[in-house]
């Protein structure tokens, strides 16, 4: 603090040089060529000054403005500015009612559901992927409600602590600020043409930076107050169980997901039948015309084979009877 008050006084003393080479150069020319370059000189070195001498504003940066939070939900008292995002992946039985709970919770909280995907294979198989931005110091809270009213699978949890870039940018916002006063100062005593534009260019330059440094800690703010939560929630006919290390238990539970997996096969196949049975029947329409129109030529076909396994019997019996006949007569 005290160099920032040196470097105070010491512009307190250039402006006052450059007022007085001011008001002499109007007596000539040379005079007001010589202010113009040293009182541009003069705002950049206390421009520079102002930005390397300014004290960084801990206290008031990360003391009392605390909005981390910690394993807990509860606000931490270390002074860092975190952005908390949270990952939850859970089922449910009650979807419907469940997702009411979420809206009048987050109402009460002060949250929103940033995102919202929602999938619907069956009726009974419903799926969402929503983005919930909540208040930090609540996100704790409002986790462990939701664990009561679905079954969480599996969560996880990031803290990203962003104090260094918080506190940088509002040390080049007051540095922004204290230029910028001291700009428009120079800017209501300037006399000449050339001076007044050289002033306000450098002053539209500091108010966009300003201006740029003023969103980032509004993108800030936002994102340390409100902590973000991506939720996987799916419906299920029946809640995930964790596994029993009993052997018997697991015996059982795997008996009882086979059962299940038979039956859950043989609806499967039933409505396999119900949703084909337009296609089962016309095919068997199509088999039975095929059927009668080839009745005549299969059946000409038949007594063919007949006729030729005959014939084929009668040569067979032929053949047999002359082979008994040499047989009973040899040739002397």
């Amino acid at each position: 603090m005290k160099k920032f008050w040196k470097s105070y006084s010491l512009v307190l003393v250039i402006l006052f040089l450059v007022l007085s080479l001011g008001a002499c150069g109007g007596k000539n020319d040379a005079a007001e060529s010589t202010y113009s370059e040293d009182s541009w000189s003069d705002i950049n070195k206390t421009s520079k000054e102002t930005e390397i001498d300014v004290e960084t504003p801990e206290t008031d940066a990360v003391g009392e403005d605390n909005i981390g939070v910690n394993e807990n939900g509860n606000q931490k008292t270390t002074g860092q500015k975190l952005i908390t995002t949270s990952y939850v992946d859970a089922e449910t039985e009650a979807y419907d009612q469940f997702m009411e709970w979420m809206d009048e919770y987050l109402t009460i909280a002060g949250g929103y559901v940033e995102n919202s995907d929602v999938y619907s294979y069956e009726e009974s198989q419903r799926r969402c992927d929503l983005t919930i931005r909540i208040p930090a110091e609540t996100l704790g809270e409002f986790l462990a409600q939701m664990s009561l009213e679905c079954n969480v699978l599996q969560s996880s949890r990031q803290e990203e602590d962003v104090t260094l870039n918080y506190v940088d940018a509002e040390s080049h916002k007051s540095a922004l600020l204290v230029e910028q006063e001291r700009l428009l100062e120079l800017l209501s005593q300037a006399e000449n043409l050339e001076d007044i534009l050289a002033i306000e260019d450098r002053l539209t330059s500091v108010r966009y930076q300003l201006q740029n440094y003023e969103s980032t800690l509004r993108v800030y703010d936002n994102q340390i107050n409100y902590a973000t939560l991506q939720l996987s929630l799916r419906e299920v006919g029946e809640l995930t169980m964790p596994p029993s290390e009993s052997w018997l238990a697991r015996a059982w539970a795997g008996m009882c997901q086979n059962a299940k997996d038979i039956g859950r096969f043989f609806q499967e196949f039933g409505l396999f039948l119900v949703v084909h049975l337009p296609t089962i029947l016309l095919l068997g329409l199509v088999i039975l015309l095929i059927l009668f129109f080839t009745r005549k030529p299969r059946k000409r076909a038949q007594q063919q084979r007949e006729m030729i396994k005959a014939q084929q019997k009668s040569a067979l019996q032929e053949m047999a009877n002359n082979v008994e006949k040499v047989n009973d007569n040899p040739p002397s």
